[in-house]
């Protein structure tokens, strides 16, 4: 499959000239999401024009914010596969929103589909794609050169998007469904500001205010250490941990080691006196908001 790679900003600017004289474009995103290494990272834009395939390498020293504010201000539509993620990603990383979207994810749900983007191209389009997703997904998008492989599952997500859009948006419309497609529309391309990263512990909306005080302070600790050593906070300290101690907390640093067991040695030294350090905090809070 053949593409333009973009690894400059001059180049992204050249082909935003390009996307400025056209209806749409297919868009879509590959990045690290703390699998790797310690955070989010925008790794990849792959884009379709309905002619030319496009790579932009966010990764490259030759692109700045500047070149990628000019591709995402880019006031053509964009067509994607369920943006929120995506625009949260661009927001948190560089302070940007990205403009135009159409989200093809939003059409399918209004007419009742609710699988992903190869169900829907099998459903509506009979397309069958046998790349390896799963392998994929969980590929290192950070390292360079990209494998071919990895590129051309990349692309495969923008190529179909403007075909699935037609024969989306003309159903909905036979189904006098335009006006439900619009507001949800709306909503999901709306500017959302990013959630802390401990709301989305396992079972927080189930915890109290008091659980929640010490998942809060636990979740940061870990988080201190996951950046200092720049791997993913999961390698640190076991995600199920943190509501697991939020819930029962232990009385004392003896009472806590045992329950730190699991955490690998090359963390131990830093993570139990971290933690014993957010279990202090929180009995502060909690006493204080008492």
């Amino acid at each position: 499959m053949e593409y333009s790679y973009l690894d400059s900003d001059q180049k992204i600017m050249d082909a935003v000239a390009v996307f400025s004289g056209k209806d749409r474009i297919a868009v879509d995103f590959e990045g690290e999401f703390n699998l790797h290494i310690y955070g989010e990272h925008l790794c990849l834009i792959q884009i379709f024009d309905g002619s030319e395939f496009y790579i932009i390498d966010p990764r490259s020293a030759g692109v700045t914010d500047k070149g990628l504010s000019a591709f995402f201000s880019t006031p053509v539509k964009k067509l994607w596969f369920d943006c929120q993620s995506d625009a949260s990603l661009v927001y948190k990383a560089y302070g940007l929103t990205i403009t135009g979207i159409c989200d093809v994810r939003v059409l399918a749900e209004t007419l009742g589909f609710h699988g992903n983007l190869k169900a829907l191209e099998s459903e509506y389009l009979g397309i069958e794609n046998n790349l390896n997703k799963k392998k994929n997904q969980q590929a290192n998008w950070l390292k360079r050169p990209i494998p071919d492989e990895q590129i051309a599952y990349a692309l495969e997500d923008v190529a179909h998007l403007m075909e699935l859009e037609d024969v989306l948006a003309s159903l909905v419309h036979e189904r006098n469904l335009d006006k439900q497609a619009a507001s949800a529309m709306k909503r999901a391309t709306a500017v959302k500001k990013p959630l802390p990263g401990w709301t989305r512990i396992g079972g927080w909306k189930r915890m109290t205010p008091v659980q929640r005080i010490y998942a809060r302070h636990i979740f940061i600790a870990r988080d201190r250490i996951a950046k200092r050593f720049n791997v993913p906070a999961a390698r640190v300290m076991d995600k199920h941990l943190i509501p697991d101690l939020s819930t029962n907390v232990p009385l004392s640093k003896d009472r806590l080691v045992p329950r730190l067991q699991g955490v690998p040695d090359r963390f131990r030294a830093f993570v139990i006196p971290a933690v014993w350090d957010a279990i202090v905090k929180g009995n502060e809070e909690v006493r204080s908001s008492h």
